[in-house]
């Protein structure tokens, strides 16, 4: 994605993060220049349905710290735990039945395990972005420059 640039700004980082397994061509992007934070996240109903993006965008000097966390969703893993066995169970009387329910419980099975990166800024709620658990590297060495951007401004 292409941003506006002020005066003197120049792009320290770019990277791009996929927030879903099953939607890995939906792939949110972020970027540190010199003087900001900016990027968007993509909105999913469920997550599964794309419906918009969320554009964010902070001047360093008002962050207060970049983070990274692990996650477990248990419901996500419950769910498909309960799918993937019924899919198990079914698989002898329909075959198509029974790769259906496993193919339908691998996905929460697959996104119940996730990295986040937490932006938050000196005032107002934080920015929560979430990526699969493979792109855990890409959003920690973003999470690194930003910091390491934020420290050499100061």
């Amino acid at each position: 994605m292409k941003y506006v640039l002020g005066k003197e700004e120049q792009i320290v980082k770019e990277s791009t993060f996929r927030p879903n397994l099953v939607l890995s061509w939906l792939k949110s992007e972020m970027t540190v220049t010199n003087k900001r934070v900016l990027g968007y996240s993509r909105n999913t109903l469920l997550g599964l349905i794309p419906l918009g993006k969320n554009e964010i965008s902070y001047p360093l000097k008002n962050i207060s710290s970049v983070s990274i966390s692990s996650k477990f969703y248990l419901s996500r893993f419950i769910i498909g735990l309960i799918l993937v066995l019924s899919g198990l169970s079914q698989i002898s009387d329909s075959f198509l039945g029974g790769l259906f329910f496993l193919v339908l419980g691998a996905l929460p099975l697959a996104n119940s395990f996730v990295s986040r990166l937490i932006i938050s800024p000196n005032s107002g709620n934080p920015t929560k972005l979430d990526v699969t658990f493979l792109d855990k590297n890409t959003i920690q060495e973003f999470s690194n420059e930003v910091n390491v951007t934020i420290t050499d401004i100061a």
